[in-house]
């Protein structure tokens, strides 16, 4: 065994020999629990994604609801910004309106004023 091969060969079997020889099988093995705990978040987050409300039917049927629903609201805001709008409008036209008769009114008060 004067080649290095040979050599560490031996000292490998037998440092292999002593881990076999510690080991008692009398006692049990502690468990993995780094594996067994990615396993349980495993189970967890397929529970969650199989539950009956992340089903992909109930996710389009709330979609389609929703949407529907949305339409809905965006036609009722549809009519109240044109009825705003509309307000708007016609509080101009009043506004012009009030404005032309302030104006009359200053220009009868001046000539009332000229002729006192």
């Amino acid at each position: 065994c004067d080649d290095e091969c040979s050599g560490l060969l031996i000292s490998d079997m037998d440092r292999l020999y002593r881990i076999i020889t510690d080991v008692t099988l009398t006692t049990p093995l502690p468990p993995p629990y780094k594996a067994l705990y990615r396993f349980e978040n495993m189970t967890e987050e397929l529970k969650h994604m199989l539950s009956p409300h992340k089903a992909p039917e109930r996710l389009l049927q709330l979609a389609d609801s929703n949407l529907g629903s949305l339409v809905i609201e965006m036609d009722q805001l549809h009519s109240r910004a044109t009825k705003v709008s509309a307000d708007g409008e016609q509080v101009e036209d009043d506004a012009d309106r009030i404005h032309k008769r302030a104006e009359d009114l200053e220009q009868f008060i001046r000539d009332t004023l000229l002729g006192a």
